[in-house]
């Protein structure tokens, strides 16, 4: 139960992120909401791809059982 809350803060702070750096953009604050953005894909692209790659594959397996 500890891990589902901590992933879905986790998610609604990605997503809140994400959301104040579209709405940078949209006000017209390119450098902040580009830089927010970038940092996010960054982090994405260190952190998390690996273990999304890593989950999708083990539920593709798991289906084709």
């Amino acid at each position: 139960m500890g891990r589902t809350i901590f992933a879905l803060f986790h998610l609604a702070l990605l997503l809140g992120l994400a959301a104040y750096g579209i709405v940078l953009l949209i006000r017209g604050f390119t450098s902040r909401g580009f830089t927010i953005l970038g940092i996010l894909g960054l982090y994405y692209a260190l952190v998390l791809h690996k273990s999304v790659l890593a989950e999708i594959d083990r539920k593709r397996r798991l289906k084709n059982k």
